[in-house]
């Protein structure tokens, strides 16, 4: 029993320290500006005042399976609704960032991918919010966070949409339209 444990703990000690690692690179790469993607820069005067947060591990990277792993089972083992609504906001946010890297850094098409997956999480967040509603808890402050998160991620979305041409553009739009049904989501009883 005893080796079991040991090993168990060199396995939780390996993954942690990959997360780690992967967190560190990821920084050094940032501030070296060794990324072979460049990260978005802010606009000067954005239209929605909502700020996504820095993505991370971008998707064209080695590590992007482990932190996708690892959301993963953040997300099953959060129970309360309040929090995975949270989770799945800050999943959608992080991933609609660096999709914006990818358009940027000329991976389009990786780019339109990750979108995809951002406005899922987005969808996701919406509906887990509707199972907060029903906890007898105030939810207004997590009800204008998602409004405003719709509406970036419909700016961004737009923004995207309208650089774009052919396959590229029909994947935004369906993704735009996820976005308009994430709002409806939320506005709905």
């Amino acid at each position: 029993m005893n080796k079991i444990n040991f090993l168990f703990g060199i396995l939780v000690l390996t993954f942690a320290f990959g997360i780690l690692g992967s967190s560190v690179w990821g920084a050094i790469r940032l501030v070296v500006n060794l990324s072979p993607t460049p990260m978005p820069l802010p606009t000067p005067t954005p239209t929605i005042d909502y700020v996504l947060p820095y993505p991370g591990v971008l998707p064209d990277s080695p590590f992007y399976t482990i932190k996708m792993i690892r959301d993963r089972i953040v997300l099953l083992l959060t129970t309360d609704p309040i929090n995975k609504t949270e989770k799945l906001l800050l999943y959608a946010d992080k991933r609609l960032g660096a999709a914006q890297a990818l358009f940027e850094g000329n991976k389009a098409n990786l780019g339109a991918s990750t979108v995809t997956k951002a406005e899922k999480y987005l969808e996701q967040a919406a509906t887990e919010y509707q199972q907060a509603k029903k906890t007898n808890k105030d939810v207004s402050l997590l009800f204008q966070k998602l409004n405003l998160a719709t509406l970036k991620h419909e700016e961004v979305l737009n923004g995207l949409a309208n650089k774009s041409t052919g396959e590229l553009k029909s994947v935004l739009d369906e993704a735009l339209k996820t976005t308009l049904n994430s709002k409806s989501l939320l506005l709905k009883e």
